[in-house]
């Protein structure tokens, strides 16, 4: 099947004003920032694997154990996990965390997604 569990070096993000104020005009004004905000920080971390056929997202959600703040930066790492390989299909789950300057974890991002085709290293 490939590979098994991967994970991305933690990678230092700093919540912007910029970067809410993008989100806000999506989604409207938020009194809190939503766990699933660390979705945008995938545009900085470089993934160390890829798929040949595109893959399909089944289900999100995020968890928050802290709340996030703007002007703080959180350590974030992706972690891999293959679940399971079915006919020609692999389903698996990748998890963005986000830790805090005490290596504790303040949120979670959760996607579970399916591709025809293995994971590769890139």
């Amino acid at each position: 099947m490939g590979i098994s569990t991967m994970k991305t070096e933690r990678v230092p993000i700093t919540i912007t004003k910029k970067m809410v104020q993008e989100y806000e005009e999506i989604f409207g004004e938020q009194s809190t920032l939503p766990p699933t905000f660390a979705m945008i920080f995938y545009r900085f971390i470089e993934l160390p694997w890829r798929t040949t056929s595109p893959a399909i997202l089944r289900k999100q959600y995020g968890t928050c154990e802290k709340e996030l703040d703007i002007d703080e930066t959180y350590q974030c790492q992706v972690i891999l996990k293959v679940n399971k390989q079915r006919s020609n299909h692999v389903f698996y789950t990748q998890s963005l965390y986000l830790y805090d300057q005490h290596e504790e974890v303040c949120s979670k991002c959760v996607s579970e997604l399916v591709t025809k085709s293995p994971l590769q290293k890139k």
